[in-house]
């Protein structure tokens, strides 16, 4: 057989394997229902700026992409009273944090990985399944 192929009935096949420098695969990026404490920009309007957490978003398919996509949290929210559906609640037992607050799902924002702070906690299950019903009403989904 020629050079990089592989022979039938080899046990080393479906194995994965690293590729490039070194031995080891590089570590992954962020994880979905990661919070992190992100410097987010001054983007005009009613967004949120300055420094807050904010939960990682997207699927952990693109754990090694050099951008995440997030939404920001904050400790107190002026619609909370109304309860709109884009507006999760989260207790500080179901993140990790400090305190309670709220994930603002209609300020989804991506960023380079390098501008994520350090990672302040992590949805349990519960409130990530209220996250993306959140998102499914922002995004039409």
């Amino acid at each position: 057989m020629g050079r990089g192929i592989r022979a039938a009935g080899r046990s080393d096949v479906g194995t994965p394997r690293v590729v490039g420098v070194g031995r080891t695969a590089p570590p992954p990026g962020p994880r979905r229902g990661d919070i992190h404490f992100v410097t987010f920009p001054d983007a005009g309007g009613h967004v949120l700026r300055g420094p807050h957490p904010a939960v990682v978003v997207q699927s952990d398919r693109l754990g090694r992409s050099g951008t995440v996509v997030l939404v920001p949290m904050t400790s107190s929210a002026r619609s909370a009273d109304l309860e709109p559906p884009y507006l999760v609640s989260v207790a500080a037992r179901e993140s990790g944090l400090p305190r309670d607050g709220f994930v603002k799902c209609d300020q989804p924002m991506t960023l380079p990985v390098e501008l994520l702070g350090p990672q302040a906690g992590r949805l349990n299950p519960q409130a990530v399944d209220r996250l993306d019903a959140a998102l499914r009403f922002v995004l039409a989904l």
